[in-house]
């Protein structure tokens, strides 16, 4: 993807269910479980040991989700966060950027005011049709199996800052 608007990113925020997962939500009982995707993980940890900041948005209070946040030392959580315009401005606020440097990873109605305030906006393939006609990017990835990561990639090799997380885990040939 080549777009000159990855090079001002500054921070991704993302919605959580339908994008780190499928959507699906397991109840037993009182307990909640959610599948989220390694490659995700991964690549948030990455993201933000390399100064991209990663933000969770979810319309969905969750444990798991603040769980999966602090194993990852992600900063920002907005757990359910029904107002996501608002909940948005109080990260930006929290992080001192304005819109106009962040991108928004979302994948239903409730992501659409987030979306289109960002200065770039994603979905994964299996987004509600409304937010496929809205979002600047339509990840070729469903929901839970990668899309943050494809998102993160394109941002860091855009920014020149991915191939500096490859050599890290490659193997050095003497």
């Amino acid at each position: 993807m080549t777009d000159s608007r990855l090079l001002d990113i500054r921070a991704i925020i993302t919605d959580v269910d339908g994008v780190l997962t499928d959507g699906r939500i397991l109840l037993i009982d009182d307990r909640e479980a959610k599948f989220f995707s390694i490659r995700d993980g991964l690549a948030m940890k990455v993201a933000n040991d390399s100064g991209l900041h990663i933000a969770l948005l979810t319309g969905r209070a969750s444990l798991a989700v603040s769980k999966r946040a602090s194993e990852l030392g992600l900063k920002i959580v907005k757990n359910g966060r029904l107002d996501k315009q608002l909940a948005l401005n109080e990260i930006l606020s929290e992080l001192g950027l304005t819109a106009d440097c962040v991108a928004y990873v979302g994948d239903d109605l409730p992501d659409l005011a987030p979306m289109s305030l960002a200065r770039l906006s994603f979905c994964p393939s299996d987004a509600a049709m409304d937010v496929l006609d809205r979002a600047d990017v339509v990840v070729p990835v469903q929901g839970g199996h990668g899309v943050l990561r494809w998102v993160i990639e394109e941002v860091m090799r855009a920014q020149g800052r991915w191939s500096r997380v490859v050599d890290r885990f490659g193997v050095s040939h003497a």
